[in-house]
């Protein structure tokens, strides 16, 4: 492999697997979201990429069985993400680091590497995190909610009349049935302790990422649209990583 080799990034979700090629200065157009390996395999086997980065949030099943496909197409390497105590200047608060999704540090490991001053991070996916980031790095902790979906699941299971089996389109307008009902409080509640949290916080400027954002922007919440926040982080985090490795 030379320096010229795009690398490819894989960010595997609860839902998604998303991809994107990219090198130590940027990253590069070509990307996509795919819902299985086999698909991913298919989308990329075309594409110039030498090792590969990977941050996952999936079970050690789908892990296994996306890293045995990335070794049978070629990866020359293969580096996993882990949440850190410290990277790029950006400080965990927690006591076990390892413990954080890989996908918040990385959000936030972008975000304090690209913005100045505090920041509110908020990745709206299956669930939703909150963290907040002083303007120094310091993680000062933050908030994990269950997606919309994930509420309509625990509603459907947990209680004996609430019986769900998909949501409508978003909405957080008073509902008139069930379905309406749940959909709407379970996007209210999304929106109202993002909104909440910057409320409190209002000297930390708030970045948003994640498969929902567009849906809260919709619902009027004010906050940088970033959809590339995990992906960057992931680049960032590889490129720090393949630095320390060098003798």
């Amino acid at each position: 492999m030379t320096e010229q080799t795009p690398w490819l990034l894989i960010d595997l979700g609860n839902t998604a697997i998303k991809w994107r090629l990219a090198n130590a200065e940027r990253l590069l157009d070509s990307g996509g979201s795919v819902s299985d390996v086999s698909s991913l395999c298919k989308a990329i086997e075309a594409e110039n990429w030498g090792m590969a980065g990977l941050a996952s949030v999936a079970s050690g099943a789908a892990d296994a069985e996306l890293i045995a496909a990335l070794t049978a197409s070629g990866a020359t390497a293969l580096h996993r993400a882990t949440a850190q105590s410290a990277c790029l200047g950006l400080v965990s608060s927690y006591a076990e680091p390892e413990r954080m999704g890989v996908d918040r540090w990385l959000a936030m490991l972008a975000a304090h590497a690209d913005n100045e001053g505090a920041l509110c991070v908020i990745d709206a996916g299956t669930a939703v995190t909150v963290d907040l980031v002083s303007a120094e790095g310091a993680h000062e902790g933050g908030y994990i909610l269950p997606g919309a979906d994930l509420m309509r699941r625990a509603l459907s299971n947990e209680t004996g009349r609430i019986h769900v089996n998909v949501l409508e389109a978003p909405a957080i307008v008073p509902g008139n049935n069930t379905q309406a009902c749940v959909t709407a409080g379970s996007w209210r509640a999304i929106v109202g302790a993002v909104e909440s949290t910057m409320a409190e916080y209002p000297g930390h400027r708030p970045l948003l990422t994640g498969g929902s954002a567009s849906t809260l922007r919709d619902f009027g919440l004010v906050a940088t649209h970033n959809p590339d926040l995990v992906m960057e982080g992931l680049r960032l985090w590889l490129s720090q990583a393949l630095d320390d490795q060098s003798p």
